[in-house]
């Protein structure tokens, strides 16, 4: 364990935090958050250093306020009638 890694973890049990969650995890939040914030993706592709946006959108994790904000356009697409091709 590097002494950033254990750094984190004290910081984590100080705060009170009993997740299971290591350093990297941050970057995750990170990643989220700036979205969550308007960020657009491929900027947060460069800042996270990203040569391909596949790995960027790996970052990225769905929040509850994401399903709600969303849950519309689901319904609507299901409105849409099927189109069947010949």
């Amino acid at each position: 364990m590097s002494s950033a890694q254990r750094l984190f973890a004290k910081c984590r049990r100080r705060a009170g935090i009993n997740k299971s969650v290591g350093i990297h995890g941050l970057r995750h939040a990170y990643a989220t958050h700036q979205l969550e914030n308007g960020l657009a993706v491929h900027d947060l592709q460069r800042l996270l250093g990203h040569s391909h946006l596949q790995t960027t959108l790996r970052y990225i994790h769905w929040t509850p306020s994401d399903q709600r904000s969303y849950s519309g356009h689901v319904d609507l697409m299901a409105a849409l009638p099927e189109v069947r091709h010949a």
